[in-house]
């Protein structure tokens, strides 16, 4: 999370006179990062106030205008198109050398004198988007008219004109400290690590005692335990005062009434979440929060219509829902310029409860953000004080209700036990006590003898005692902490055999020439049944992050087969694989997690590609030390090609499937390529896998190789043939198919095999008359087992 922080408006709570820099440098330093310095008066430099004196139209252009205008130091003549241009405007003029975004669009760029259509132009007369305000209402398009901003003379700079003499911080804050996503934090935090003071008092109310007629009913504390509430009455809706605009675009928030700009300030500078509902559109004049009824409907601010479920909490008024708890309000309730009755809301909801509404929904907001972290009961009476001061201040009105506050509850803070010796021991270095108890106070805790109670903005954070030496340690500063190499002995680093081998794996098939795949653990209801897998053995996930998202994946193939889609058009033949885990539903227990590995080749050529397949399998084999496996029939013949598939089987159990993918699988996928893979348990491989290597001694005798060639029938299969003829003969050491021919000269359905024979005896030199015979014996079975016809 980041958070845009003007130094200006944080110095209204922190009195320090330390440089931009040195402030950075020491925040960042206690882990609260300042990533960028952004000095607002240089993005407006050569930018000043201009006079539109007369406004003539241009001698070459219709949509063009000339207007005379004075400068300070010079009355000028600026070409400009925006139709809201008048004399007597004052206006933002970018003088040559300024840097301006064109049209509120694209990158800056630097002006120059220039002409145009035939008329010199000194400069840009600029619409608020053109110098970064494109948050500001008709931005884009029309002349900037900031006659109602300032009275400054002609000619005066607009970082003086504007009040924009102010630097801006972009930090980095770490989601468990939801605290500092806001000015007031951020000022805490700068007070403790500079020891400047912190000057912030919480605003409080006057009391009334008067309901208004008005109620608030909370019926789900566990999810709401605490609801603050007040009635304005007399309120006039319009433009926010410059000031204030000007702090939330400097924020990064967009300006649109005074109302919702107040609960936009009161989010940035006290980081407390707020609502304003038109009090005349509450039927039955009163707040119910409650779960939404099962079907229930329920227009937000964002103008769409979403459904809800009765796990998720509302706002609602005696009807129906008018706001989903810590997400968003509803259209129908929200403020508008007739509206002059308002409640204000300040509430805490549970954090689960908020981020699994917004995800269902998949609706988001800065409230919801922030309520997803954790806030706390206790902030909100200060900050709904100071929502109806800036509100009384800037819209009028006043409080007519008392201050609804319907708590759950009474807040205890957490109070754990401190040991500075031990914070000693944890930091290792020798800090006195007394300074470790001054920084903790710093922070907001309060010290009795040994307890330490956690300030209720830091009671979604601070868990146990061990918390505080981190807090102790960040605000001391780590650059204090004293250099010094280890010593002693090295652990032994420990190996874990599953690691080892699936890096050994992953780096032996990269180096084959296969490309790896990294995709999600989670995969889509349809991605599943494509493959045919039943999704009840699937592991459903109660809140997937969308709706391709839903089940935990059972086997990596439709994860390759949805990137080989994806990929096909740009790379229509190539070689994958991924080695990830797969997991498997279990009755009563968390899923059974599960290594895998699918490699897939894909092309034009079924065979070609099955047979570089199995080469890769076959290497796959070779270095990992498996030596006796099995290619068997036996597969699904709904998701495998018929003929062009087996079971792979290691030691007599089946550990996966090689073949070409089914074309219903394919067309299922949208995959036009032709696909074949290799589906491996490589969790059953892991027990089996070996870097042992067997002697075997070099032989005494020469070989004897011939060749072989002969015709068979297109189904027979070559693993069948191989095992035959090594049956049939005890002195054949090599059977190699090295071509496969059909076409010219071979009769429709049979196919041409071309073999290599090696012969060898391990007692004497083999005589031409012996291996003869044992080429008929191989002969034979080939003819009579195979129908084999023998070839000259």
């Amino acid at each position: 999370m980041n958070i845009l922080i003007s130094y200006n408006w944080m110095k209204e709570y922190l009195e320090t006179d330390l440089s931009p820099e040195e402030f950075a440098k020491r925040t960042t330093a206690s882990g609260n990062s300042v990533e960028v310095i952004d000095r607002v008066a240089e993005r407006f430099a050569q930018m000043v106030v201009g006079d539109v004196l007369e406004v003539k139209t241009h001698p070459n252009a219709d949509k063009l205008r000339v207007a005379v205008v004075d400068i300070g130091a010079k009355q000028v003549e600026i070409v400009c198109g925006g139709e809201n241009l008048s004399e007597g405007q004052k206006v933002v003029v970018a003088l040559p050398g300024a840097r301006v975004r064109w049209h509120g669009e694209g990158d800056l760029i630097e002006l120059q004198e220039t002409k145009i259509r035939g008329v010199e132009s000194y400069g840009m007369i600029c619409a608020s988007a053109e110098v970064g305000f494109e948050k500001l209402p008709a931005g884009e398009k029309d002349i900037w008219d900031i006659s109602v901003i300032t009275n400054a003379q002609a000619g005066t700079p607009i970082a003086e004109a504007l009040d924009l003499d102010d630097v801006i911080f972009d930090i980095e804050v770490t989601s468990n400290r939801p605290d500092c996503k806001s000015v007031i934090g951020q000022a805490r935090e700068g007070a403790a690590v500079t020891q400047d003071r912190f000057t912030w008092k919480a605003t409080k109310l006057k009391r009334v005692e008067w309901d208004a007629g008005f109620s608030v009913e909370v019926q789900e504390s566990s999810l709401c335990p605490r609801y603050t509430a007040v009635v304005i009455d007399g309120v006039v809706v319009g433009p926010s005062p410059w000031w204030l605009q000007k702090r939330l675009l400097l924020a990064g928030h967009r300006p649109i009434n005074n109302l919702v700009d107040i609960t936009n300030y009161i989010l940035h500078e006290y980081g407390q979440p707020l609502h304003t509902f038109d009090a005349d559109t509450l039927e039955g004049q009163k707040i119910v929060v409650r779960r939404a009824l099962k079907g229930e409907t329920f227009e937000a601010l964002d103008k769409k219509t979403y459904e809800l479920t009765d796990e998720m909490l509302v706002i609602a008024d005696a009807k129906k829902p008018v706001a989903v708890a810590g997400v968003m309000g509803g259209l129908s309730t929200g403020t508008t310029q007739a509206t002059t009755r308002v409640v204000i809301e300040c509430a805490a909801f549970d954090s689960v409860s908020v981020r699994r509404t917004a995800r269902a929904l998949n609706l988001y907001s800065d409230s919801q953000l922030l309520f997803e972290k954790g806030l706390s009961t206790q902030a909100l009476k200060p900050a709904l004080a100071r929502a109806v001061e800036l509100i009384k201040e800037v819209a009028g009105g006043e409080v007519v209700s008392k201050v609804f506050d319907e708590c759950a509850q009474e807040y205890q803070p957490l109070v754990l036990p401190f040991d500075d010796k031990a914070a000693n021991r944890l930091m290792g270095i020798e800090l006195p006590k007394k300074e470790q108890i001054a920084i903790l106070k710093r922070l907001g805790f309060t010290i009795q003898k040994n307890q330490v109670a956690v300030p209720y903005w830091r009671d979604h954070d601070i868990e146990a005692s061990v918390d505080f030496v981190e807090e102790i340690a960040r605000v001391y500063g780590y650059d204090q902490f004293p250099s010094q190499l280890p010593s002693g002995q090295l652990p032994q680093a420990f190996s874990n055999p599953s690691l080892v081998w699936e890096r050994r794996v992953k780096h032996l098939l990269a180096s084959a020439g296969l490309s790896e795949s990294y995709s999600y653990s989670f995969v889509s209801e349809s991605q599943l049944e494509k493959y045919g897998i039943d999704i009840q053995t699937a592991v459903k996930l109660r809140n997937p992050l969308n709706s391709e998202q839903e089940y935990m994946r059972t086997s990596l193939v439709p994860s390759l087969l949805t990137s080989i889609e994806a990929n096909q058009a740009r790379l229509p033949q190539a070689d994958i694989f991924e080695l990830a885990p797969v997991y498997l539903a279990q009755t009563s227990a968390i899923p059974k997690q599960s290594l895998s590995l699918v490699i897939g080749s894909y092309g034009t050529d079924g065979e070609a590609l099955f047979v570089r397949a199995k080469g890769i399998l076959e290497r796959f084999f070779r270095q990992t030390g498996i030596r006796e496996y099995l290619l068997e029939r036996g597969t699904d013949g709904t998701r495998w090609h018929a003929g062009r598939s087996a079971v792979i089987t290691v030691l007599g159990k089946q550990v996966g499937v090689i073949g070409q993918v089914s074309r219903r699988v394919e067309q299922a996928f949208g995959i036009d390529v032709v696909t074949v893979l290799i589906d491996l348990d490589f969790e059953a491989l892991l027990s089996i896998f070996t870097l042992g290597k067997s002697y075997k001694p070099l032989p005494l005798f020469p070989s004897v190789k011939r060749d072989l060639a002969f015709l068979v029938q297109e189904r027979s299969e070559w693993e069948s043939i191989s095992q035959a003829v090594h049956q049939s003969s005890e002195l054949l050491e090599v059977f190699e198919l090295f071509d496969v021919y059909r076409g010219q000269g071979i009769e429709e359905g049979k196919k041409s095999l071309a073999i290599h024979l090696s012969f060898r005896s391990s007692e004497r030199t083999l005589e031409a008359i012996e291996v003869d015979a044992e080429i008929n014996k191989i002969r034979q079975v080939l003819e009579e087992t195979f129908g084999a016809i023998m070839r000259s």
